[in-house]
């Protein structure tokens, strides 16, 4: 049987990446979590052709008593098992899935967060131009937030998917399911970009090759590209000096920070939510509610404040509305008195204010 499961688990990556268009970093995630739940059930004598619901549950309560993985990471581990299922089910391995009906653990989305202006211009002012590998991580820190990508899509990044004029340069990302989409960067990321590009370039690199590569070996061709951790080690190294600690120093808060800058600027939602390769306008807007723009809408305006006040201020101060409000004036408006009759006035003509029980 271990045999022919590792081959289903080969045909099912090459249905996921080939045919569903499925990014090759996520399935092999995929295929990791279901190897998990087999190992976990041949530990009972069980396989994953004959589990049930129960085993299903059960593994995802070991998995938060014994081993205290959060719903989020266990919400991930149950998609993985749905998805493998399936794929069973359309290969005709199964008539059903056990796991179609295990409810997912329910987590809240972690809140976006943000570079601020001044914290931008100190890690852009951090590399130092005059050596190779400040070239290389300027070109980086600008392409990270000016084009707000995911740190795999930087990575993955080839140079042939860059393409410059005069004052501008065009990046075409390949995200999540193979999906392409374009950026376009202007002036001082161009620039930074143009610079490190020719000298990949002139190093004899080709249209295939990453843009983004290690500097500390030689000067081999086949010398291997930065690597997601890479990534995020060079964002820390240049936050760091500036004092942002190493927590709050990661590439998807450049991604964040690309997104609430252009709402800022005026930018609409969907055109934000196809510049990041969201399919779900509602991942757009958990990045985009942070923003200046979104929080300052979130306020009553002080024109509205100001359309108020005559009726704040003027009974109080005896304004026009105050003068015109019938308890003010000491009169009562027949047809507002409730069927009321006789109302019982001070010695000024004004009606006693009515107290709990008054009345009743």
């Amino acid at each position: 049987m271990g045999n022919e499961l590792d081959r289903i688990i080969d045909d099912y990556y090459d249905y996921m990446v080939v045919v569903r268009g499925r990014s090759k970093k996520g399935v092999y995630t995929y295929i990791r979590f279901v190897r998990r739940f087999i190992d976990w059930l041949h530990e009972r004598d069980e396989e994953i052709f004959s589990a049930s619901r129960s085993d299903i549950e059960d593994w995802l309560k070991e998995l938060f008593y014994k081993q205290s993985l959060v719903n989020c990471s266990r919400a991930s581990m149950l998609s993985a098992l749905k998805s493998f299922y399936e794929y069973l089910m359309r290969a005709g391995y199964l008539t059903g899935s056990p796991a179609e009906e295990v409810p997912s653990p329910k987590f809240s989305a972690k809140a976006a967060r943000k570079f601020t202006t001044e914290e931008l211009q100190l890690i852009f002012a951090g590399p130092y131009a005059a050596t190779l590998p400040g070239i290389r991580d300027k070109a980086l820190l600008m392409l990270m937030y000016g084009a707000g990508p995911r740190v795999s899509e930087i990575a993955d990044l080839e140079l042939g998917r860059l393409s410059f004029t005069a004052r501008t340069c065009t990046v075409t990302f390949l995200g999540k399911g193979t999906k392409e989409r374009t950026v376009k960067l202007l002036d001082e990321p161009t620039s930074a970009l143009k610079t490190w590009y020719d000298i990949r370039l002139a190093s004899k690199a080709g249209m295939g090759d990453f843009v983004f590569i290690s500097l500390a070996g030689n000067e081999r061709r086949s010398i291997p590209k930065l690597s997601v951790g890479a990534l995020n080690a060079i964002l820390k190294k240049y936050s760091g000096r500036v004092g942002i600690p190493d927590p709050d120093a990661f590439v998807h808060k450049m991604r964040s920070t690309f997104a609430t800058d252009l709402y800022d600027q005026g930018v609409g939602v969907m055109e934000i939510a196809a510049k990041m390769g969201h399919n779900d306008i509602k991942t757009t807007m958990r990045y985009i509610e942070i923003s200046e723009r979104a929080l300052n809408a979130a306020v009553i305006s002080n024109k509205r404040w100001k359309e108020l006040k005559g009726g704040i201020s003027g009974i109080q101060k005896g304004g026009a509305a105050g003068n015109n409000h019938p308890y003010a004036s000491g009169r009562v408006h027949a047809d507002k008195a409730k069927g009321v009759s006789n109302v019982q006035r001070d010695n000024r003509g004004r009606v006693p204010v009515m107290r709990r029980g008054y009345g009743q």
